[in-house]
C-alpha cells in the first residue's frame, strides 16, 4: 500500500509537471519559502513538516505532528516587499488532523507617464489561503490533502483561482522519515490579458532525526521540480538544545536552536541560497510551549531578506520539537 502510495503521487506529479512544462506558468509569489525554521533548513521539509507550517510544505505532515500547533511568521523580502504567513494545526482523533493555513504578500511600485515621469504609486498583493486534511491509516503513515484561494491585484486588475495539495509522509523507524508532496496544482487562471497556469511543485525528501539526552539533531535533504526551472537540490540541519532552571528549582524549561541550510539553483552572488537561523522555546505550562525563530537568507546581487516568526506549540507527551517521551 505505501509503495503504491507513493509510485502514485510521483506517477501523477511527473505528468502534471511535463503537461504544465509547454505552459506560461504565474503566481510566482507561492514559490516564496514560508516560515522561518523551514527556510533557516534550506527549504528541506518535506520530510520535517511537524508544525504549523506544514500545510504549506508537506499537508500529510499533520497526520504525524502531535497536538496543537500555531505560527505567525513576518518576513521583509528584498527591500519593499512584505509577506506575513500564518498557520494552525489542530488533532481531531482517530488518526486525522486538520489546519488552515495562508499568506499575504504586498508592496508597491512607481507610477510613469508616457515621459517616464513619475505620477504617484500604485500597489500589488497577493493572497492564498486554504483548509487541509490529514490520516494516519498506519501507523508512521500520513497522506494529506490541501485546497487553497489564490487572488493577486495589481493596481486596478485582479485575478483568482484554486489551488490544490496533496502528500505523503512515512516513518519507518523512529529516527528516520521520507516524505513527498504535489503542490500547487491546479486550473489556470487569466490575468489581464495572459493565461497562466500555477508553479505546480513536486518535492521529494527524507530527514533524520538523532536524539540524544532531551536534544536532537536533524538532518534534512529535498529535491524539488517546478516545470519551468531547473530541479532543486536543498539541504538543511537543526541542532535543538533543551535548557533547564537551576537545581532544585521549579524555573520553565527553554530550548534553544541553531539552522543551517543551503538550496541549489541561485547564481547571483558568494552567500547566494544559504540559510542561517536560531530558534527559542519558553514553556509557558506544561507542555506548552512558545517559540520565537529568526532567519537570514541572502539572494545575492538582489539582497538579502529576513523572516521571523512566533509560534505556540502544545504536544502532550512531548519535550522538544521533534522528540517524544
Amino acid at each position: 500500500m505505501l509503495r503504491a502510495t507513493l509510485a502514485l503521487v510521483v506517477f501523477a506529479a511527473g505528468t502534471a509537471i511535463g503537461f504544465l512544462g509547454t505552459q506560461p506558468t504565474g503566481f510566482t509569489f507561492m514559490r516564496i519559502g514560508v516560515g522561518a525554521r523551514p527556510v533557516g533548513m534550506g527549504g528541506a521539509y518535506t520530510a520535517v513538516a511537524d508544525d504549523a507550517n506544514a500545510l504549506l510544505w508537506n499537508p500529510a505532515g499533520l497526520a504525524l505532528g502531535p497536538g496543537f500547533r500555531a505560527d505567525v511568521t513576518m518576513m521583509k523580502l528584498l527591500q519593499s516587499v512584505s509577506y506575513t504567513s500564518a498557520g494552525l494545526v489542530a488533532p481531531l482523533g482517530h488518526g486525522l488532523a486538520a489546519g488552515c493555513a495562508g499568506g499575504y504578500l504586498n508592496t508597491s511600485d512607481v507610477r510613469r507617464d508616457e515621459l517616464g515621469q513619475e505620477i504617484g504609486t500604485f500597489g500589488l498583493s497577493d493572497l492564498v489561503i486554504g483548509p487541509g486534511l490529514a490520516w494516519q491509516p498506519l501507523p508512521g503513515f500520513g497522506i494529506g490533502l490541501g485546497a487553497k484561494y489564490v487572488a493577486s491585484r495589481i493596481d486596478s486588475f485582479h485575478a483568482c483561482a484554486l489551488s490544490f495539495d496533496g502528500g505523503v509522509i512515512y516513518r519507518p523507524v523512529r529516527y528516520f522519515t521520507v516524505g513527498a508532496s504535489l503542490l500547487h496544482f491546479g486550473p489556470p487562471r487569466r490575468f489581464i490579458a495572459d493565461w497562466e497556469y500555477p508553479p505546480v511543485n513536486l518535492r521529494t525528501g527524507v530527514a533524520v532525526n538523532i536524539p540524544f539526552a532531551e536534544n536532537h539533531v536533524i538532518l534534512t535533504s529535498d529535491l524539488s521540480v517546478y516545470p519551468d526551472f531547473t530541479p532543486a537540490l536543498s539541504v538543511g540541519a537543526e541542532l535543538y538544545v533543551r535548557l533547564h532552571g537551576s537545581a532544585g528549582t521549579a524555573s520553565p524549561g527553554q530550548g534553544f536552536s541553531v539552522r543551517g541550510g543551503y538550496q541549489s539553483g541561485s547564481h547571483l552572488g558568494t552567500w547566494s541560497g544559504f540559510s542561517f537561523g536560531i530558534g527559542y522555546d519558553y514553556e509557558l505550562a506544561r507542555n506548552l510551549f512558545l517559540g520565537l525563530d529568526v532567519v537570514y537568507l541572502s539572494y545575492g546581487l538582489l539582497g538579502d531578506s529576513e523572516r521571523a516568526s512566533v509560534g505556540l506549540r502544545f504536544s502532550p507527551g512531548t519535550l522538544s520539537r521533534g522528540k517524544k517521551r
